[in-house]
């Protein structure tokens, strides 16, 4: 593996010799490796990435642009992409495997300074620290909100994946094995997929503020320091979407329990904590401007809508490889939790979000 890294650096890249790497291993889609090199008397931290096989380049360089972008709009808590000895900002490495040739796409980006200390399945951070990622998220939807993404690159937004789903979801129970997930998936199958043929809001999405959200906006993709998000990174789920959907999935992420006690249900004074810290952040900065009525109304729904885009991705993310089951059935049974939360919680939910509008 070493070997590899050596020939990308000094083939693609003039950034020094490679004197330290260690994997990443908190990721699930693509392949993420800190690495040190040494040029002149100088040490560098960087960080790798090696893109899934069968990732699109358009995919990428709508990714790269977006952080440029970022940068450009004066966001300077995202990584920079390190470009190639080309200007390139990600290259095509072709890695010879024991009867074949594999080719992958590979990026450097700089290393952002503070504390990797959440995951996504153990997301609670202190109240300085949501209130603080509530800003950031605000902050970061001011300075995008006018870009238009990339000519050669649109990808289906949730609202519009819902179809879709229903077809992979059935394709998946009808060829489910005997693992543990398996069998919790076609236990719940029947209440999962009654959930997924109402969620019908279409015309009200469509009438949303549109940006291109993070689309994965927990504390893992965070970094912290001293109760301050001082790192945002991992924007592989970024796309053109309504803002609605972004701060849904937010709450989603930050504010549902995971312990014994509350397993599955969305922490609503958490919840209250980081709805008002990011309406007045949008409302104090140019830009977009604090989520309006229409967007409070119906932000439960999008609350659902991430949920049932969450467990979409847990089960193609096991489908793929068919491997860790009782990891992949602990993130689905948490899905499963929140939704019946959520259809049990109904008014108090609207009750806290609807609590929100006059906050500015």
């Amino acid at each position: 593996m070493n070997e590899n890294f050596q020939h990308i650096l000094s083939h693609f890249y003039d950034l020094g010799q490679l004197i330290d790497i260690e994997q990443n291993d908190r990721g699930y889609i693509n392949e993420t490796y800190g690495i040190k090199l040494l040029k002149g008397n100088k040490k560098d931290r960087y960080f790798l990435r090696r893109y899934k096989k069968g990732t699109l380049k358009e995919r990428i360089k709508f990714e790269h642009a977006l952080m440029n972008e970022l940068i450009e709009q004066g966001f300077n808590i995202s990584p920079r992409v390190i470009p190639a000895k080309d200007l390139s900002t990600f290259v095509n490495v072709c890695e010879k495997k024991e009867n074949y040739t594999e080719s992958r796409y590979v990026s450097i980006f700089s290393c952002l300074p503070g504390k990797d200390k959440y995951s996504w399945d153990a997301p609670l951070c202190t109240d300085a620290e949501l209130k603080d990622a509530a800003k950031v998220l605000a902050f970061y939807h001011s300075a995008i909100h006018e870009w238009k993404g990339t000519s050669d690159w649109v990808e289906k937004r949730h609202i519009d994946r819902v179809s879709l789903m229903t077809e992979r979801w059935r394709a998946w129970a009808q060829n489910a094995g005997q693992s543990s997930f398996d069998q919790y998936f076609l236990g719940q199958f029947e209440y999962l997929f009654s959930i997924l043929r109402k969620t019908q809001f279409k015309k009200i999405y469509n009438e949303m503020p549109h940006l291109v959200i993070h689309g994965d906006y927990h504390p893992g993709n965070l970094k912290f320091l001293d109760g301050k998000v001082i790192g945002v990174f991992d924007f592989d789920w970024s796309k053109m979407d309504i803002r609605c959907f972004d701060v849904a999935i937010a709450l989603l992420f930050f504010c549902s329990g995971w312990d014994e006690i509350d397993e599955g249900n969305l922490l609503l004074g958490r919840a209250e904590s980081f709805l008002e810290a990011y309406q007045k952040a949008a409302d104090e900065v140019d830009g977009i401007g604090p989520m309006n009525m229409l967007e409070l109304e119906h932000l439960p729904e999008m609350i659902h809508l991430s949920n049932i885009s969450l467990i979409d991705w847990i089960l193609e993310a096991f489908y793929a490889k068919h491997s860790g089951p009782l990891e992949f059935k602990t993130y689905l049974r948490h899905s499963v939790h929140v939704m019946q939360w959520m259809e049990r919680n109904r008014d108090q939910l609207y009750k806290c979000v609807l609590g929100m509008k006059n906050i500015h």
